[in-house]
């Protein structure tokens, strides 16, 4: 059967809004080993939104499909087009669908695809808790830490709204507080950040309970948006440590 969408064509439209100029730099910066064509994010998404308009619909199969055969590609650009496609057509995907996000993750090497994917994780677990947890719970502790990453941000829409997302996030935070990983302290940064916008009085009592052993680029973005006079005794705390 014919594949709904022709990927050496989503190729030969990536490659042509590309520049040769734009591609050393996007792998110098994403330091990654595969190829680019140079095309900028939003041009991806121009690429996506006309393919969407010629095909309104796909079976669930066919995307499951389709996203994996985007990361046989040795570019960048059809790796980020499969993980845009699992989260524009995300409608269709059922819960059992994020063991589909844990293998893509597995073949990501980078922030720049981990973290698009976390918008149809997120999705697929807010539709499904605390059904979808034991999986998280895996996700936390794998040794890939893309995985124990995205058990984090995949969180990120329900901690809002709901204290057994905010007490799992803590559980999986603690857990990896003290790793040496950047990408794992960035993003438990990130979702305190996020969180102390809303909710700013956990995310504080967080703080304080681990400035001891929290890492800069943790701490940093934890007090972000902290009201004063909070986020000054904090960081007043974090440097006398």
């Amino acid at each position: 059967m014919k594949p709904v969408i022709d990927l050496d064509n989503i190729a030969h439209q990536l490659a042509l809004a590309g520049t040769s100029e734009r591609a050393p730099r996007q792998k110098a910066y994403l330091k990654s080993d595969l190829d680019f064509f140079g095309t900028a994010v939003p041009d991806i998404r121009a690429v996506l939104k006309n393919t969407v308009r010629v095909h309104p619909a796909i079976r669930r199969t066919e995307l499951l499909q389709l996203s994996l055969n985007c990361f046989d590609s040795s570019y960048f650009e059809m790796h980020l087009f499969g993980v845009f496609l699992l989260d524009r057509y995300g409608a269709v995907l059922e819960q059992a669908d994020l063991r589909h996000i844990e293998t893509i993750v597995r073949m990501c090497k980078t922030w720049a695809l981990v973290d698009p994917l976390s918008n149809p994780g997120a999705e697929l677990v807010d539709r499904g808790m605390p059904e979808a947890g034991p999986i998280l719970d895996e996700w936390s502790v794998d040794e890939n830490f893309w995985l124990r990453r995205i058990s984090m941000l995949v969180l990120m829409p329900g901690l809002r709204r709901d204290q057994e997302y905010w007490d799992r996030f803590v559980g999986y935070a603690d857990s990896m507080i003290e790793e040496r990983e950047f990408f794992i302290r960035k993003a438990i940064g990130w979702v305190l950040r996020d969180m102390s916008k809303v909710r700013p009085k956990p995310v504080g009592e967080y703080v304080r309970r681990h400035i001891a052993v929290m890492s800069g680029v943790t701490f940093r973005e934890a007090v972000k948006y902290l009201p004063e006079p909070e986020q000054s005794e904090l960081r007043a705390a974090f440097k006398d440590r």
